[in-house]
């Protein structure tokens, strides 16, 4: 019986272990990111269930009275309403065609009005707005399919005489503003009352950082700008509205902002949200999440309602004709049963993926989260982390079902795993109070009886020469050669100008000596590494590799001195190679000494008292800088101007430096490649 217990636990930790149905129904991988960014594979969310072409389209010829099939044709804009039903843009034949979800032929609308309809929405009372391109007007149709208004351009003022109105997308909100995407328009979505007067524009895009753009504004004159073109923020690309009125816009070309939500007062709530950068549609679906459609990649991403990233999906068409790969996908929808429907304007369809249960799961999970039920999330993340233990999301979700309980401890473990550093901060602090709050009272007397104890030490010694010994034996040390040299440090941060003196003319410091603190600078940043709270910590102690650590430490620093050394001989500098290199290393100083008492402050910090770890942070960064300023001062005999230039010229020199290994890097490659293929080559012709 045991035996036969073990040969079945063997065969399901086996039947476990095969891909599932879902995996191998897949024409695309599926994947998440993590913490870090980095892509990770997970099981299929969505599968192809079905296509929609709109051959069962009948019409019929207004002269002959024929009927005959008229299909999708070119099909740029999708929205399902809360009836589930669907309107297609279908811009090739100036109409907008309906189905149900099913795909089954319902109506259309407009075919006698439309010329290009490129948007649609329908809102919650079955009103139907429509963005026509060619017509440039926005229509509303009523739920029967009649026409009830047009809008064109508007006639303010502040709209703008020059601007144009060409509207490519629409959505209207509960109080029927229109919020309109116009082709050109720079100024952000054009707001548009239901009685056709214009409001402003609403939610604007601004022109991204760019360094050319910085040193031409730096270096150029005036009139050199103003022959350059302007740089004008880009165009929104479409627009989508959720249950609660907020507004999301999609912009092609930017990977920053390339997706945003909008509040009321047009402010973006998801800054920095991850996005590829041809983003064609986006939708949200009744539980918040939001789902984008990349034009190039074909690549469909699904988010929750606070930007977390969840799944990206599909793939670019080579000529498969497969389900689930697109050649220009235009449009996204999703219905109330969580089913997507795609738009492909090139192949004239719409293709419907269904989620899988993995998917299912994840959505029960983020339904508990976001309503703030997280014990009742539990169950959920645990199973979606039974199946893809990676999935950062599950992982911050248990930890708030462990904030629920009072299981500090455990939440602290996995927003950790989940490298949550907000609700790992939060957990941190409720650890800090109970343990606070249990150990305080004897804290306190620890610190006043610690008091008293020197008090009375003090007054000992005076009196009757206590630990007098210990003291003498501690200034014999203090005047061993090595240990005066190592010491000078505090002499050097305290009074710069006669430390560095001291150093060169008084011979305070030698070659062994900075060779030692120089050691030291690299323990240091380990010890950094690895006592810096998580909460500031900016890499990954898990991914520390010690050999870069070590180039990243030693080789700024010897390319600092080197270039220091032939800048300043070139430059009437007094300082010789070994005054540079010992000055430099005493420059870090306050880095060595108070790095890691900082890194230690941190473990008792929370992120509401990141101001103190960042103040000590920048100011041992800051006293380093001004000693290095010191350094060249005072050992080259250089005034301040000349002492700015040299520092200058140095910089420019470590990357002149930097470009020529990066140049010979590449071609020890190359010379390297063309020696084993001429080995090749001779290998060949002996054996042959």
């Amino acid at each position: 019986m045991a035996k036969f217990k073990s040969i079945l636990f063997i065969a399901l930790v086996m039947l476990l272990l095969l891909p599932s149905a879902a995996s191998a129904d897949a024409p695309y991988v599926t994947f998440t990111v993590n913490h870090e960014g980095e892509p990770i594979l997970t099981q299929s969310a969505y599968l192809p269930t079905g296509v929609v072409d709109g051959f069962n389209i009948i019409e019929k010829d207004a002269e002959t009275g024929e009927e005959s099939g008229v299909p999708l044709s070119r099909p740029e804009d999708i929205y399902i309403d809360s009836l589930d039903h669907v309107y297609v843009a279908d811009t090739g034949n100036g109409r907008i065609v309906v189905f149900d979800v099913w795909g089954n032929y319902l109506r259309t609308i407009g075919q006698e009005v439309l010329s290009k309809p490129t948007g649609v929405f329908v809102d919650d009372e079955g009103t139907v707005y429509v963005a026509d391109y060619g017509n440039e007007k926005v229509y509303m149709f009523g739920k029967d399919g009649a026409l009830l208004k047009e809008f064109g351009k508007p006639k303010s003022h502040l709209y703008g005489k020059n601007n144009p109105f060409k509207p490519t997308k629409v959505i209207a909100d509960k109080r029927k503003n229109l919020f309109i995407v116009g082709e050109g328009t720079i100024h952000g979505l054009i707001q548009i009352s239901q009685d056709g007067e214009f409001l402003g524009y609403f939610g604007g895009n601004k022109t991204g950082f760019s360094l050319k753009r910085l040193l031409q504004r730096t270096f150029y004159t005036q009139a050199q700008l103003d022959q350059l073109m302007k740089q004008l923020p880009p165009s929104a690309t479409n627009v989508a509205i959720d249950r609660d009125g907020l507004v999301y816009t999609s912009t092609v070309g930017t990977r920053t902002d390339s997706i945003k939500k909008l509040n009321v007062a047009g402010k973006n709530l998801l800054p920095g949200l991850w996005s590829y950068p041809d983003i064609a549609d986006i939708t949200v679906d009744a539980l918040g999440n939001i789902y984008a459609v990349d034009a190039f990649r074909g690549r469909i991403i699904e988010y929750d309602r606070d930007g977390n990233m969840l799944f990206v999906f599909g793939g670019t068409d080579q000529g498969s004709q497969r389900l689930g790969l697109f050649n220009s996908p235009s449009g996204i929808a999703a219905s109330s049963d969580g089913r997507l429907f795609v738009v492909d304007k090139q192949r004239n369809n719409i293709q419907i993926l269904k989620p899988t249960e993995f998917a299912e799961i994840v959505h029960e999970a983020i339904f508990y989260y976001m309503d703030g039920k997280y014990a009742q999330s539990e169950g959920p993340w645990l199973d979606v982390l039974r199946l893809n233990s990676m999935f950062d999301l599950a992982h911050t979700g248990l930890g708030m079902a462990a904030m629920k309980q009072g299981d500090y401890e455990l939440a602290l473990e996995e927003f950790s795993v989940a490298g949550n550093k907000e609700e790992y901060s939060n957990a941190y602090w409720e650890i800090r109070r109970v343990w606070l709050m249990e150990n305080a009272s004897f804290f306190i007397i620890g610190i006043v009886l610690l008091l008293a104890a020197i008090s009375v030490m003090k007054k000992l010694y005076r009196k009757y020469g206590f630990a007098r010994p210990v003291v003498d034996g501690w200034k014999r040390f203090k005047e061993i050669t090595l240990v005066k040299q190592l010491l000078h440090t505090f002499r050097l941060m305290r009074h710069p100008v006669d430390g560095y003196y001291e150093l060169e003319a008084e011979g305070k410091s030698s070659l062994l000596s900075a060779w030692i603190l120089l050691a030291l600078l690299f323990a240091v940043r380990l010890f950094e590494i690895y006592q810096t709270n998580f909460l500031f910590a900016d890499w990954d102690v898990k991914k520390v590799n010690l050999f870069t650590e070590f180039l990243k430490v030693y080789v700024p620093f010897f390319a600092w001195v080197i270039s220091n050394y032939l800048v300043s001989t070139i430059n009437d500098g007094e300082g010789k190679f070994k005054d540079i290199f010992k000055g430099s290393v005493y420059a870090l100083s306050p880095y060595i000494i108070f790095a890691g008492p900082v890194a230690l402050l941190s473990q008792g910090l929370t992120r509401l008292e990141a101001v103190l770890y960042n103040f000590a942070s920048t100011a041992i960064v800051a006293y380093c800088a001004f000693l290095f300023f010191m350094m060249v001062k005072e050992i080259h005999d250089y005034e301040i101007g000349q002492s700015f230039k040299n520092i200058f010229l140095t910089i420019v020199g470590m990357l002149i430096m930097a470009l020529l290994a990066f140049i010979l890097f590449g071609l020890s490659n190359q010379v390297t490649d063309f020696v084993y293929s001429i080995f090749q080559e001779v290998k060949y012709r002996v054996s042959h």
